[in-house]
């Protein structure tokens, strides 16, 4: 899987931008320089999963959302996550998967 960082840069900008903050507000509540916020929200840089923590924090963003673009709070959304990451299992784990479901469907 690859991770494109310039898609990651462009939720941060939005989100930054939804927030009413500078780069250079952001940059200091997160405790890193507004030159290193600039490459992250350009998608020049890959940051550490603690900075993009840090950035998310100071502008109230899901960094779930950040990174994959999903909104847990949609209906479909754990249906959507079961979905995927049963079709990405292999044949031989797919009936074990249905058989672990099943049974936390039927815990009450």
């Amino acid at each position: 899987m690859t991770i494109d960082y310039s898609v990651i840069g462009r939720r941060i900008k939005q989100g930054r931008i939804a927030a009413g903050l500078t780069q250079e507000q952001t940059a200091e509540a997160a405790d890193i320089t507004a030159i290193y916020l600039s490459k992250i929200e350009n998608g020049r840089v890959e940051p550490t999963l603690n900075t993009l923590g840090e950035i998310c924090a100071v502008l109230n963003l899901d960094i779930g959302v950040v990174l994959s673009g999903c909104q847990p709070q949609r209906s479909s959304y754990e249906n959507d996550t079961v979905t995927r990451l049963f079709n990405a299992c292999s044949p031989k784990v797919k009936p074990v998967a249905l058989k672990i479901l099943k049974e936390l469907s039927e815990i009450k």
